[in-house]
C-alpha cells in the first residue's frame, strides 16, 4: 500500500515553547561526522534502509547548500553528547512560492516516548521564522500521532492539489 501524503501548514506568527528534559540540548549541524550521524538517526527511523542511501540523499539535498544546512538542521544532543534526533527548518516551493519547510523531523526510536517531539518541533519553528513567514510540511496519512502532534502546535492539513484527496479504507 502506498503511502497517501498530507500536507500542513503554519503562519509562524505563534509558536508555543517547549523545552528539553533536563539531559539534553540543541545543537547546530556543522561539527566533523554530523552528515554521517544525520543518516544514523533516519535510517534509525526507517527513513532509509541503509545509511549508504541516506547520505546519497543528504549529498543530493543539502550539500548544496552547506551554509544553509550549518543554520537550519539542529540535533538533540545527550549529556554523553548521543546524537538522538534531528530536525530541518528547510524551505521549499509552496504554489510557486518558496516558503519555510519542517522537514526530516526524527527521534530515533530508543529515545522516542521522552518528551522530545514538542521541544523539536518548536525549534525547528523558532529557526524557519527567522527567515520566512510561514512553512510548510509533508507527513503521510499513516503517522496520525505526528499528525495530531503537529495539530497540537498550530499546524492544519491543506490539500496541495485539487486532485489530491484523502480516501478513508
Amino acid at each position: 500500500m502506498s503511502e497517501i501524503p498530507v500536507y500542513m501548514k503554519h503562519d509562524l506568527m505563534i509558536i508555543p515553547r517547549h523545552s528539553l528534559p533536563t539531559g539534553y540540548q540543541f545543537r547546530f549541524f556543522g561539527h566533523q561526522g554530523d552528515r554521517d550521524a544525520w543518516a544514523k538517526i533516519v535510517t534509525k527511523t526507517n527513513e532509509f534502509t541503509d545509511e549508504r542511501n541516506a547520505i546519497k540523499r543528504f549529498n543530493e539535498e543539502f550539500s548544496p547548500h552547506t551554509n544553509e544546512a550549518k543554520k537550519r538542521i539542529i540535533f538533540i544532543v545527550t549529556n554523553d553528547g548521543s546524537l538522538v534526533g534531528s530536525a530541518t527548518a528547510w524551505f521549499g516551493k509552496w504554489m510557486h512560492e518558496e516558503i519555510g519547510r519542517l522537514h526530516w523531523v526524527e527521534i530515533i526510536p530508543e529515545y522516542q516516548g521522552r518528551e522530545l517531539g514538542c521541544p523539536l518541533i518548536t525549534e525547528a519553528m523558532s529557526l524557519l521564522r527567522k527567515y520566512h513567514s510561514s512553512a510548510y510540511l509533508k507527513t503521510q496519512k499513516s503517522s496520525q500521532a505526528a499528525i495530531y502532534l503537529y495539530g497540537q502546535l498550530g499546524w492544519y492539513p491543506i490539500i496541495k492539489e485539487e486532485q489530491e484527496t484523502f480516501k478513508e479504507n
